[in-house]
């Protein structure tokens, strides 16, 4: 179905002064523009309801290379209704959010058009929008998983394009989202009580994200005593929501001996972005490849702060918060003492395969996920750690053309 048609006239009522990307193809450019006529989630319902993977998956797309008659066939195929902001939810700009309340609105959907022109104006009244769109984050950062990390991922693509429009449109969807999952002020290191830390065998000041884990792995039961049973029976996505504000999950995760601060920022992004591949290797699963694509969005930002100021003070945080979430979704998926490690029988297959053809391949497909899981798997190959890991998770996905493989070829049993 061709959705051209639909999003031209929804945009005949949407003004805009769009920044075109002269790195991008004019079709690119003219995707994206049309598509700030729609709500980001797509049927417009914020809580439980479907992103808009449109505009991600475009950037997703251009970013492994794909020519413009491969983005038509990707727009041709894309099945989903998209719901207008205007015609078909009938929100308005009432102007009552503004730039001096608009935190007192954070979490409410109707403001959503509000919230845009808010973020926009602030965009355009900063000389610096890196700070600016810190300062927005640190507001929000206890809201940092909601919707499974879409605003952080709109943002993060939207950052890459550089419209400022786009921008606004991803901190207004992450205010939109915005719900207090961690209780508790996580801003200095947790000197924890967390019993297990005394079986650690590394020295405390040295433990890696790895070793954290192991530790928990070790004493998840005393971890379990703390929640309630009937928690468990819900779906892996809320346990792991649910876990952020549990005290004990904190403090294991920002357990004393890892810490995560601004002089080590760049190895922490480099272990916790690994760990989350490998967890995702251990078990290909919804929430655990929206952990991979969270994490490289996170780390593109990361990098695009600056050095020792307080706008990458603010991301410290941010990766404070993304690591008790994924400690937690590792509890949730069993807490395995040993993540996957590569077979060194197809360390050859792995070495001799190379990006542009794992993008060639991929660019046959038009399912979402796995675009976007192989766009983040080959950036923080090439931006991050090049570990093969994120190498062989790409192989697997386009082997068996799904994001979820039912197995995973190249581990270690």
């Amino acid at each position: 179905m061709n959705l051209l048609k639909p999003i031209t006239h929804a945009l005949e009522t949407k003004p805009t002064n769009f920044q075109a990307s002269n790195t991008m193809s004019t079709l690119i450019n003219e995707e994206l523009r049309l598509d700030g006529a729609f709500h980001p989630n797509l049927g417009g319902v914020t809580h439980g309801g479907m992103s808009n993977h449109y505009p991600m998956t475009i950037l997703s797309l251009q970013g492994l290379g794909a020519s413009d008659e491969q983005i038509k066939t990707f727009r041709t195929m894309w099945p989903r209704h998209r719901a207008r902001m205007r015609e078909d939810l009938g929100l308005v700009d009432s102007h009552l959010v503004q730039a001096d309340n608009w935190i007192e609105f954070i979490g409410q959907p109707r403001y959503l058009m509000e919230f845009r022109r808010v973020f926009l104006n602030g965009l355009e009244t900063n000389l610096t929008h890196q700070r600016y769109i810190a300062m927005v984050l640190g507001v929000m950062q206890d809201g940092l998983p909601m919707g499974l990390f879409h605003p952080m991922i709109k943002l993060s693509f939207a950052c890459l394009h550089g419209d400022k429009g786009l921008i606004a449109d991803a901190l207004a969807y992450m205010a939109i989202r915005y719900f207090d999952l961690y209780q508790s002020d996580l801003r200095q290191p947790t000197q924890s009580n967390y019993s297990g830390a005394q079986e650690q065998e590394p020295p405390v000041e040295s433990m890696s994200a790895q070793q954290n884990w192991q530790l928990i792995s070790r004493t998840t039961d005393q971890l379990l005593l703390q929640t309630p049973m009937d928690l468990w029976q819900r779906g892996s996505l809320h346990i792991s929501e649910r876990l952020c504000a549990q005290s004990g999950f904190q403090a294991a995760a920002l357990v004393s001996g890892f810490e995560i601060n601004n002089e080590n920022l760049e190895v922490s992004m480099e272990q916790i972005s690994l760990c989350a591949l490998r967890l995702y290797l251990f078990e290909p699963a919804l929430t655990t490849l929206h952990a991979v694509t969270s994490v490289q969005a996170l780390a593109d930002l990361t990098k695009k702060s600056e050095a020792g100021s307080a706008s990458q003070a603010v991301f410290v945080q941010l990766w404070r918060r993304y690591w008790i979430w994924l400690t937690a979704l590792y509890v949730e998926k069993g807490a395995p003492l040993q993540l996957p490690e590569i077979d060194p029988a197809v360390q050859t297959e792995i070495d001799d395969t190379d990006w542009p053809l794992l993008a060639a391949q991929t660019l046959q497909y038009t399912e979402v996920h796995l675009i976007k899981m192989v766009y983040s798997c080959k950036w923080l190959y090439e931006q991050v750690n090049s570990n093969p890991l994120y190498k062989l998770a790409a192989m697997n996905i386009v082997k068996q053309g799904n994001a979820h493989p039912r197995s995973v070829y190249g581990l270690l049993s």
